[in-house]
């Protein structure tokens, strides 16, 4: 299917989510345009909008570029939250173990990095060694990693006092430093920066991101320039899911402090909204992240405020990933497909 048969379908989604939402919020009794108002005016002109914002921007960012690497390669990873998750663990159970230190710190973001990139790879190794679907196997590894953390919290990971289904809190030294005074922005911010750098150096201009470019774009073309299409998505799947669980434990040691049950934010799919509006650049998916950050940040004051209901606001947020996932679509000039998104991004 090319770009312009997927344009028209495309808008239609787009109207139609438009749509639910408006009504969505007309039966909660709300007005639209005051939902439009105190999302801008959280969002943009509250310091703590702006705080919020910036920190939620952090794993967004860090995920949005796994999910840009994986889509460049057509390699469609949906279990980003679970490599999330695996990283997070595999970084909290080593803690104990991490000296107390700046080395400490390094030796547990790293360990995040193995735990996502062992998770992602088990779906690699699905796909390369038996030819699976990715989409059905990271999913599935979602589900396998949600209940592996609920099983943990509430047994031999459990905190010693038994009461809440959580960790005890890893050690203060292994947290991530507040960069500025007065608010919860942590160094994690910088790790978000060199790793947006060093990706677009990897993908922009080495060697891997060419092949990258030449098996997105296509399998024989792979083939011919001697790139095995199966290895090069095991391999993607691991990048990918390393940067998971990266992110998974810079949430850890720079805002929870310890896993609890329900841990996973649900970024996996705002993730691949934000790669996708970015057009997989990795220079622009900062900004993208920050873009979604805002905007859940707008209604999330809605909520507290009361001017809306909880549940209407996970609706809202799932519409919204929709109609910008759909947007996308609608406005890409590729010759078709994730190939086309893939080939010019």
């Amino acid at each position: 299917m090319t770009g312009t048969e997927l344009r028209k379908p495309a808008l239609v989604a787009v109207a139609f989510l438009v749509a639910m939402v408006v009504i969505a919020i007309l039966l909660a009794g709300a007005n639209p345009a005051d939902i439009v108002y105190g999302i801008v005016e959280r969002a943009l002109f509250t310091r703590a909008g702006l705080l919020e914002a910036l920190m939620r921007t952090i794993p967004l960012t860090i995920m949005g570029l796994g999910i840009a690497i994986a889509f460049k390669a057509r390699i469609f990873n949906i279990g980003m939250d679970g490599q999330l998750i695996a990283g997070s663990v595999v970084a909290v159970v080593a803690a104990p173990l991490l000296p107390a230190n700046v080395a400490g710190i390094v030796l547990f973001l790293g360990l995040g990095f193995l735990g996502g990139a062992v998770w992602g790879g088990i779906a690699g190794g699905i796909k390369a060694r038996f030819g699976g679907n990715e989409i059905i196997a990271t999913i599935m590894l979602n589900y396998v990693a949600v209940q592996m953390l609920s099983w943990l919290v509430r047994g031999p990971l459990q905190e010693k006092m038994r009461i809440i289904p959580r960790t005890d809190a890893i050690d203060q030294a292994l947290r991530l430093p507040v960069l500025f005074d007065g608010t919860r922005i942590h160094a994690g911010l910088i790790v978000a920066v060199l790793a947006v750098v060093v990706v677009a150096l990897v993908v922009m201009r080495g060697r891997f991101g060419y092949r990258l470019a030449v098996v997105g774009s296509n399998d024989h073309a792979a083939q011919y320039a001697g790139i095995s299409p199966s290895r090069m998505a095991a391999t993607v799947l691991v990048i990918s899911g390393a940067l998971a669980g990266l992110a998974g434990a810079v949430e850890v040691a720079g805002l929870y402090g310890r896993l609890q049950e329900g841990f996973a934010p649900g970024f996996g799919i705002a993730a691949i909204a934000v790669a996708l509006v970015a057009r997989l650049n990795p220079l622009l998916v900062p900004v993208s992240a920050f873009g979604f950050s805002l905007l859940y940040s707008g209604l999330g004051a809605l909520a507290r405020n009361g001017v809306v209901p909880f549940p209407l606001i996970n609706i809202m947020e799932g519409a919204i990933i929709l109609i910008f996932l759909a947007a996308s679509i609608a406005l890409r000039r590729g010759p078709g497909g994730m190939r086309g998104a893939s080939a010019n991004g």
